[in-house]
């Protein structure tokens, strides 16, 4: 079994980025959401990228973080195995991207 932890943040202001980690730090999987695909407008200036973050203990053999667009928000889901392991939901309005 292996501790695994989904990072999601706002990358520059022109996309989110969706890292795993391993137990040492070290990025296993990434994926990245263009800002411009889904005609995002985060704000021009914040304090701070915002994040979300969560931790999955599995028995996996391929972690793949994958970003969706749902309703006025995005849903990572972390699928293990062909299962989901995680997910972390983005809310527009929370983050600031409408």
């Amino acid at each position: 079994m292996e501790t695994s932890r989904l990072e999601v943040r706002e990358a520059e202001r022109n996309g989110i980025d969706a890292d795993v980690y391993d137990e040492t730090g070290i990025v296993e999987e990434s994926t990245r959401l263009a800002s411009d695909d889904f005609d995002l407008e985060p704000p021009a200036a914040r304090d701070g990228e915002p994040t979300a973050a969560t931790e999955v203990t599995a028995d996996v053999t391929a972690l793949d973080p994958q970003l969706e667009r749902d309703g006025a928000g995005f849903v990572v889901r972390l699928v293990g195995d062909r299962d989901e392991r995680a997910r972390v939901r983005i809310d527009d309005e929370e983050w600031d991207l409408a």
